[in-house]
């Protein structure tokens, strides 16, 4: 994983530890749970979009240097926009 790449990724665990650290906050004091859930949704959500970061720079990686077609490499972009928006 590239520099660049790591940084951010680093920059995303970071702020998911933070969710959860809050998370964790909200218990110790009185919290309504439907805020307690809305926070563990942004969390998990969070965590699943940083899953598909590592997701395509993995995909990405592996076939750098494959020699491929135009059409295929019209596939491989779709491929990677639908991971993106899963």
């Amino acid at each position: 994983m590239a520099d660049t790449k790591k940084e951010e990724l680093i920059r995303r665990l970071n702020r998911i530890r933070g969710q959860v650290e809050g998370i964790l906050r909200m218990l110790d004091r009185p919290r309504p749970a439907v805020e307690i859930f809305h926070q563990i949704t942004a969390a998990k959500r969070a965590l699943d979009s940083t899953g598909r970061f590592i997701l395509e720079d993995y995909i990405k990686e592996n076939l750098k240097g494959v020699p491929r077609s135009k059409e295929e490499e019209i596939k491989l972009k779709d491929i990677i926009d639908i991971i993106e928006k899963f």
